[in-house]
């Protein structure tokens, strides 16, 4: 059997054993070590010495035994297997990252909106949404000069549909962030 084939199969009977997980957590096992035995056989390549996958493969021990100390970890809280904190750490820092990006956009775009509608009614001749002609193009703009032959298109309109459009966005990203927060 090749090395590709013994890897195919070491990983086939860990799924197995993993059944007692759910099949996205199975899969994010499963793909751990997959990357962590794929790291081994480059490593072994770039150092010139002969690749073995069953030797490399009695390393992590037999799939059994490895399923049985994920499954443990994941539904019992026992330690983790090695190497399974650097891809929780990962996905946490994404989640994070994730989170506090949204934030920062939700909040910017909802307060950014709501404020165009409140300004709107103390400079409505510098605050609209204008087309130009032949409506070739849009332009939502604080502007003291307007293009020539613009045509606003809402008016007073605007305000409360942006004020509205902010609210629905600060809910939105509320939402959003709540169900991030859930992953952290």
């Amino acid at each position: 059997m090749s090395n590709r084939e013994v890897i195919h199969q070491y990983l086939k009977n860990l799924s197995t054993y993993l059944s007692r997980l759910n099949k996205e957590e199975a899969t994010e096992v499963i793909k751990e070590i997959e990357s962590h035995i794929l790291d081994v056989v480059e490593a072994k390549e770039q150092a010139g010495e002969k690749v073995d996958a069953n030797a490399i493969l009695a390393g992590f021990g037999s799939p059994r035994e490895l399923a049985e100390q994920y499954v443990a970890h994941m539904l019992e809280g026992t330690p983790p297997p090695v190497g399974f904190n650097a891809i929780q750490t990962v996905k946490k820092g994404i989640t994070r990252g994730a989170y506090y990006g949204m934030f920062a956009f939700g909040v910017s775009v909802s307060t950014l909106l709501i404020l165009v509608g409140l300004a709107k009614f103390f400079l409505p001749d510098q605050i609209g949404l204008w087309s130009s002609t032949h409506g070739n193009s849009v332009i939502l703009a604080f502007a003291a000069d307007t293009q020539p032959n613009a045509e606003e298109l809402l008016g007073y309109w605007l305000a409360p549909i942006a004020v509205l459009l902010g609210l629905g966005v600060a809910k939105l990203t509320k939402s959003v962030l709540r169900v991030l927060k859930h992953h952290l």
